[in-house]
């Protein structure tokens, strides 16, 4: 496969960075040197590593510990309990509102590794919500660089054009001073002044 090395550090950065580095990737692909479907399924794995690792972590943390020591915060079991059901419930609900927000993903995913949802119920929602992320950013990422691509072609033309202009112009000048020059030369010559001296004039 040509760019592997490219990819897996696609899976990485995106895992690492998110947005950034999916606008990143799309830029890249769309001048060509990645393909931009392998490109999509690469910003996609690395969406589902990244997400997967938050989960893992509120799955295998320490939750009975942290109860246990937080009960002068006002947090009670019945209540945690409680809020674990509500997550079991709406898990789905959840992982998509999340992910189209954006800033409420992470505890999202460790609350719902805390309250240990199913894999069969929460990857998929988070399989299918990174796919589409990821095409739409890909997407907006690829035409926006094609865009710009062609506003940079279209004023490289102008500028070929107008330094074409500025030749000619060049040129045309240059010739119409050297001609006033050699008229000055020729009246200015000796042997010119002598002829007309001989002529009467």
């Amino acid at each position: 496969m040509n760019h592997f090395w490219s990819y897996i550090l696609v899976i990485f950065l995106v895992a690492i960075n998110g947005e950034a580095a999916i606008l990143l990737a799309a830029s890249i692909a769309s001048v060509g040197y990645l393909n931009p479907f392998i490109a999509l399924g690469a910003v996609t794995l690395g969406n589902v590593l990244s997400d997967s690792a938050w989960f893992a972590l509120g799955y295998y943390g320490k939750i009975d510990w942290l109860l246990k020591r937080s009960r002068w915060l006002g947090i009670k079991s019945d209540n945690v309990d409680l809020a674990f059901q509500v997550i079991r419930k709406d898990t789905i609900k959840l992982l998509v509102f999340s992910k189209l927000t954006n800033w409420i993903t992470i505890p999202a995913l460790i609350a719902t590794g805390f309250a240990k949802v199913s894999w069969k119920k929460w990857f998929p929602t988070i399989l299918i919500s990174n796919l589409l992320i990821g095409v739409v950013l890909m997407s907006l990422g690829y035409f926006m660089t094609a865009k710009i691509m062609e506003i940079q072609n279209n004023l490289r033309i102008v500028a070929i054009l107008l330094i074409m202009v500025f030749i000619l112009i060049s040129i045309f000048y240059l010739r119409k001073l050297f001609s006033k020059n050699n008229r000055l030369l020729q009246l200015a010559d000796p042997k010119t002044l002598n002829k007309d001296e001989k002529c009467g004039f």
